[in-house]
């Protein structure tokens, strides 16, 4: 194990650009991860791990993960509390980052399941609405998710943490054109559902059957686009009491789904 003794170290400054650079990601085709357990996640995923820091403290703490993680990077380096204060994106860090290969995403969405069962999030803002609905998707058993260019990345270091490494066993979609993507689905026979709280929609608890159905999510603040609810073969609605108007993206998304896998 390599020891980094300055803030200014080149893969230092390499690693706080991924932390803080969704360009940077992309350009560069890697992601960061932060703290033991999503660390641990992404290398027994088979994620390729490239770099691996860590502080001393971190190395003794967690040492069963450490272990693993070391096989399977090209370089390790040992790490002050300073350098670690400086690449974290926390508040309190563990002290325990892994710079690795992006995971797979695909983008030609004639490669989806015709019998599957998907979410589809269109232009979503917030990283951590985006981790949390990956978290509920793996769990549930949602054959994938699907993002368009303009949401929020799910490698973000904030949609990774939310996501518990759900990324790495999920299969990615992204759309540069959503609508244009759902009408195709629909030709080939899928059932694209519009999310949408509006009076024509269908109560969720009551549609028959979501084999082949992609549930479309839309914006924090102003749900769905009209071009995309358009090409929706069905519209459909939470049903809520109270006087509440709207869900969190995150948990009307953990609702439908629920409702998608449990038929």
């Amino acid at each position: 194990m390599k020891k980094i003794m300055s803030r200014d170290n080149p893969s230092v400054r390499r690693a706080v650009r991924l932390m803080t650079s969704a360009r940077e990601r992309r350009k560069r085709g890697l992601i960061i991860c932060e703290g033991a357990r999503l660390c641990r996640d992404a290398a027994e995923s088979g994620v390729s791990g490239e770099e691996l820091f860590c502080t001393a403290k971190a190395a003794e703490k967690y040492s069963d993960y450490i272990e693993g993680l070391m096989r399977s990077c090209r370089a390790v380096y040992e790490i002050t509390d300073e350098i670690a204060d400086k690449i974290s994106d926390t508040e309190s860090t563990q002290g325990i980052f892994l710079v690795a290969k992006s995971p797979e995403v695909i983008c030609d969405l004639s490669e989806l399941k015709v019998s599957g069962r998907y979410i589809l999030l269109e232009n979503l803002q917030d990283p951590s609405n985006v981790g949390s609905i990956f978290r509920t998707a793996e769990a549930l058993g949602v054959d994938g998710v699907i993002l368009t260019d303009n949401s929020a990345s799910c490698f973000a270091p904030k949609a990774l943490r939310a996501g518990m490494g759900a990324m790495f066993r999920i299969p990615i979609y992204q759309t540069g054109n959503a609508a244009g993507d759902m009408r195709r689905a629909a030709e080939r026979g899928m059932t694209p559902m519009a999310a949408v709280p509006r009076g024509d929609s269908v109560d969720v608890t009551g549609v028959c059957s979501f084999e082949g159905a992609i549930m479309c999510i839309g914006n924090e603040g102003n749900g769905l686009t009209d071009v995309l609810t358009e090409v929706c073969t069905m519209c459909v609605t939470i049903p809520m009491n109270g006087r509440a108007e709207s869900l969190n993206a995150a948990t009307a998304a953990s609702i439908l789904m629920w409702e998608m896998v449990r038929d």
